[in-house]
């Protein structure tokens, strides 16, 4: 499918667009991105229903939005609105504007909502059972995701401006303890069903989306310092909405990282997340930039006739392909990486784990892409990348594997003590350098990018393991490249590396 597609969420709070071209095999590359803050939400709660300078103000931003996408090739506009719409008396007022600025918008449910945040967040097929949460202007969607399968999924009454506008308080000025309680307490009402079932259920992750889940992350994480907002930990967010709540609006538009735009909202927003994090037994929740747009891509590939495409393989292409990498010398490396993972399993010198194995292929074909920016450092500018490129569906904690074993393959291996590791578990620390240094091999075995090598095996011996490679071209720089990394292979698998070769150059 070779295309270009705009989509539109009009939220409660923010009216956004995402424009994507499409090609054969791909997730697709957004090509931009823009929000505009309309506030339906803030007349819906505050008055009963849109009041006309609103929803003028929605139709202006449509009818603009339509026109950039036009003029950047998009051939068709997918347009939703979500909870203000769903509840607002005059949202016929609002359809119409809709279609007198050329958008065909449709209204769709809370649980419709959900679903699309689940494909944008984990995509169709989900690794682990994992509990996802979106906070938004109005509503509040939780979904448990396994496999291709949705245990369980809620749309609940509760948000960032629903709080701020709806409950009768001043949103600009100090909240009181009795005020946030009582926004807490709403939390516990609306919440109550989706507690019991998921507790029920269990999940082994939690990912929390939203502009209003970000923004706590990265609130946090310029109050810690170490600029890390891909997470929110209960502890830290208590403390925090305890400081925000003594604030007015005004000394909050203050707070780093913090935008003016949601001084007023973040107060209701953190209610809710504060509130369900305890409620769900959520210590740590992780956050991602995805959402309902990002589901409206994936599902428009789906209903095009791509329902076979792996999401997390065309995630990676589509960034390989964003960065220009050399795509016969990344499929080399990602080919003999897997030979040399299985010989070693095959040997016995680690258990096989496919998580880990497919993690390795994966960083196998980004593992160039720093030199998108330069060639000089590029193993750590492909860290850079790849850990902010927000590869849809992978978690943060895989996003970091891939991440850290693309940037270790053109340095030493720092062996079991994890150095440099801070952000991986301790337990992951082994497998995931053994795979950095079957990567930093495989990228030496193609260093003339010419995919000369015909075989490559490994056998282990008593204090050694044996690598026999046969290629047609004298690979004698390989080979030399190679006995450089023996001292790595002491280090990390327990045994120095010999390395035989029969090649034009020698026999």
């Amino acid at each position: 499918m070779d295309r270009t597609a705009g989509f539109i969420d009009v939220g409660t709070n923010s009216v956004h667009m995402l424009v994507v071209r499409f090609y054969e095999g791909s997730l697709g590359t957004p090509i931009y991105q823009d929000k505009e803050a309309v506030r339906l939400g803030k007349s819906l709660y505050g008055q009963g229903k849109f009041d006309p300078e609103t929803i003028e103000k929605t139709r202006v931003v449509l009818s603009k939005f339509k026109d950039i996408a036009e003029g950047m090739g998009v051939e068709e506009i997918v347009a939703y609105a979500t909870c203000a719409a769903r509840e607002a008396p005059n949202a016929s007022e609002l359809l119409d504007a809709a279609r007198k600025a050329g958008v065909d918008l449709r209204i769709i449910s809370g649980l419709e909502e959900a679903r699309l945040t689940r494909l944008g967040v984990v995509g169709p097929d989900c690794a682990r059972r994992t509990l996802l949460m979106d906070i938004g202007g109005g509503s509040t969607e939780v979904t448990i995701a396994e496999g291709r399968n949705n245990l369980y999924m809620d749309s609940m009454s509760l948000g960032a401006v629903r709080f701020a506008y709806g409950e009768g308080f001043d949103p600009s000025q100090r909240i009181t303890p009795k005020q946030y309680d009582f926004l807490r307490r709403q939390v516990d009402t609306a919440s109550y069903r989706s507690v019991g079932r998921i507790r029920d259920l269990g999940f082994e992750e939690a990912i929390g989306s939203s502009g209003t889940l970000m923004a706590l992350a990265a609130i946090l994480a310029a109050k810690r310092g170490d600029d890390d907002a891909s997470y929110i930990d209960y502890n830290e967010l208590k403390e925090l909405m305890k400081d925000l709540c003594r604030m007015t609006a005004e000394e909050r538009s203050r707070v780093p990282k913090l935008s003016s735009n949601r001084a007023e909202i973040i107060i209701g927003g953190g209610a809710v997340a504060e509130e369900l994090m305890f409620l769900f037994g959520i210590s740590r929740l992780e956050i991602s930039p995805n959402g309902l747009r990002e589901g409206m891509r994936t599902e428009y590939l789906l209903e095009h006739d791509e329902k076979d495409f792996d999401i997390r393989s065309s995630s990676v292409v589509t960034l390989a392909a964003r960065c220009g990498c050399d795509t016969e010398h990344s499929e080399a490396v990602a080919e003999y990486a897997a030979r040399i993972y299985d010989s070693l399993c095959t040997e016995g010198v680690f258990a096989r784990n496919d998580r880990w194995r497919s993690l390795l292929g994966y960083a196998a074909q980004l593992h160039d892409v720093g030199e998108f920016i330069s060639y000089e450092d590029h193993a750590d500018f492909s860290y850079l990348i790849i850990r902010n490129a927000y590869l849809a569906g992978f978690d943060n904690e895989e996003l970091e594997a891939i991440a850290q074993i693309a940037r270790m393959h053109h340095s030493s291996m720092p062996g079991q003590s994890g150095k440099g590791l801070s952000r991986i578990p301790r337990e992951d620390i082994p497998p995931l350098v053994q795979c950095a240094l079957i990567l930093k091999v495989a990228d030496i075995l193609d260093r003339g990018r010419d995919r000369s090598i015909d075989s490559v095996s490994l056998t282990k011996d008593e204090d050694s393991i044996s690598m026999h490679i046969k290629s047609k071209k004298d690979i004698s720089m390989v080979v030399w490249k190679l006995k450089s990394v023996s001292s790595d292979f002491k280090k990390v698998f327990g045994r120095r590396l010999a390395v035989y070769a029969e090649h034009g150059g020698s026999a």
